[in-house]
């Protein structure tokens, strides 16, 4: 933050210089202010962490969010420069604000300009002195959009299909689900009755979908549950998109197949932006149920604006606090995040905050034989410093670096969706084989469902955020319940022994891991 001619500037932006006037807008924007906290929210999640004290969205307004006459200024200031409210959060620490185009220009004292729907910011935005209480705004400009994670497989799929089992399938191509469980060791699991039932996982993504599609999923491989599968509305009815769809169905399916008892909860954002992203989590995080969230969805990390990134790591910081592990896909195109020839991480797999799941080839018959994939996304983080859980990784891992743990994602490897095609030339659900760490990211989320439901049986609190656990294992630890993979690359980097940037400490061995996340007491280093 820093003084402009009286002003605090909140926010970093590429400013375009124009040699025309910037067109209006269409209609009214809606913003969101993140407020300043009064506790760190960071101090907050570290209690997490150490001691397993975790918070409600109310206890965190409690301890974090400005006092109630603070919040309330800002809020009294806010419609008396003509802005409308249009949602408050739970925590007091994000509120969603409504205006025309004049009144944020003069507020913010910067232009906005919009272009077949896409609007900028055409000048630095600035805080007014009677808005001290905030600490960053997003939604001037909605141009960064996040990209799926997830290839659609050619026929190689089922032709590995048929080297791994010796038999074409009859119904159902790709590698399938009973495969799935019993290569990483799920089986054990199950026979102990473990399904994920009264558990919740949220899948943060965008656009419309088609839930039928997703129950009868479940139908066709045998799970018969008594599961929910709802959409939550949060800023809109987001219309249906047949490739967020593909994404979206694909994230519920996989999880769910993973934890068949589990409730699936989707946030389906209407506005694929910063905004759209901000609102979705936040929403998440009101809601409360879901201790599990998966996002498939990532952008370049040199595409993060500086106001979202403040906003968000606000957010991912929240979840933790709440208890909640977020899983996220680390990313298809290796270690080139950005697709433009350059070493770049994926966001926000990059965070800190969240468990970055990286992507294998499953090779072999009867048992998990894996080398790294080489879409997978991995590497050194360019704006995030090294957490304390990855500070004994050493060079060249100086900064946070991803993945953090990896499962079956090759397109060659892939596994059966039943939904609509995008790129097909049918307009109704078929199978559909997918590749991508859109598909190993689910299915950590799935895993992680089981173990919520072993420790509430065991009347044990949520595990909480799991990253400085799997990196505090003992080394005897790691080699029980991880698989190592050692060969392969993901352009830049190199699978090896111990941690790598491209598949993280390894896939799980899904039995002995749960063993150690749902015992009373874990031993680490």
């Amino acid at each position: 933050m820093y003084s402009l001619k009286g002003l605090t500037a909140i926010a970093v932006f590429s400013v375009a210089v124009l040699m025309t006037a910037p067109s209006a807008l269409a209609g009214s924007v809606d913003l969101i202010i993140g407020l300043k906290e009064r506790t760190p929210i960071a101090t907050l999640a570290e209690n997490a962490t150490r001691f397993g004290i975790t918070y409600t969205p109310e206890q965190i307004r409690k301890a974090a969010a400005p006092s109630d006459d603070e919040y309330r200024n800002v809020i009294d200031n806010l419609k008396q420069q003509g802005f409308t409210i249009i949602k408050e959060t739970k925590s007091h620490l994000f509120v969603t604000v409504r205006s025309d185009q004049s009144t944020i220009e003069n507020t913010f004292q910067t232009r906005l300009s919009e272009e077949n729907g896409v609007r900028r910011l055409q000048s630095y935005a600035s805080l007014p002195s009677y808005l001290n209480g905030v600490k960053t705004v997003v939604g001037f400009d909605n141009s960064n959009k996040r990209k799926p994670h997830f290839k659609v497989a050619n026929d190689e799929s089922n032709a590995l299909f048929s080297a791994m089992t010796k038999k074409k399938p009859l119904t159902q191509p790709g590698v399938l689900p009973a495969k799935i469980k019993s290569s990483y060791g799920f089986d054990p699991i199950y026979k102990t009755g473990v399904t994920g039932k009264g558990q919740a996982i949220a899948i943060a993504t965008y656009d419309g979908l088609k839930v039928p599609e997703i129950t009868a999923y479940f139908k066709k491989i045998g799970l018969k549950t008594t599961r929910k599968v709802d959409v939550v509305s949060f800023n809109g009815t987001a219309p249906y998109n047949a490739d967020s769809a593909m994404e979206t169905e694909l994230d519920a399916e996989f999880s769910g197949m993973i934890a068949p008892g589990a409730d699936i909860h989707i946030f389906a954002s209407n506005e694929n932006s910063d905004a759209g992203e901000l609102a979705m989590f936040t929403a998440i995080l009101d809601d409360n149920r879901a201790k599990v969230v998966n996002y498939s969805w990532g952008s370049c990390e040199k595409s993060l604006a500086a106001a979202h990134k403040t906003a968000m790591d606000t957010v991912f910081l929240q979840a933790v606090a709440q208890g909640v592990n977020i899983t996220v896909a680390s990313g298809d195109s290796g270690s080139d995040g950005c697709d433009d020839g350059s070493t770049v991480a994926d966001y926000p797999a990059s965070n800190p905050s969240i468990i970055a799941v990286g992507g294998t080839t499953l090779v072999g018959s009867s048992s998990t034989f894996e080398t790294a994939w080489n879409g997978s996304g991995g590497g050194i983080s360019g704006i995030y410093s090294t957490p304390s859980y990855q500070s004994s990784l050493g060079n060249p891992y100086i900064k946070r670096s991803v993945p953090d743990v990896a499962f079956n994602a090759d397109p060659k490897s892939g596994e059966a969706a039943w939904e609509t095609n995008s790129g097909g030339s049918s307009s109704s659900p078929t199978w559909v084989v997918l590749g991508g760490t859109s598909i190993a990211a689910p299915q950590w989320a799935g895993f992680l469902a089981l173990v919520g439901e072993a420790r509430a049986k065991a009347k044990l609190p949520p595990v909480g955020f799991v990253n400085p656990i799997l990196y505090g294992l003992t080394a005897a630890d790691m080699k029980a319940d991880f698989s190592d993979v050692t060969s392969g690359s993901n352009g830049k980097y190199s699978a090896a022994s111990g941690y790598d940037a491209v598949t993280g400490l390894g896939s799980m061995k899904a039995s002995a891991l749960y063993s150690k996340l749902t015992s009373k007491t874990i031993k680490l280093k």
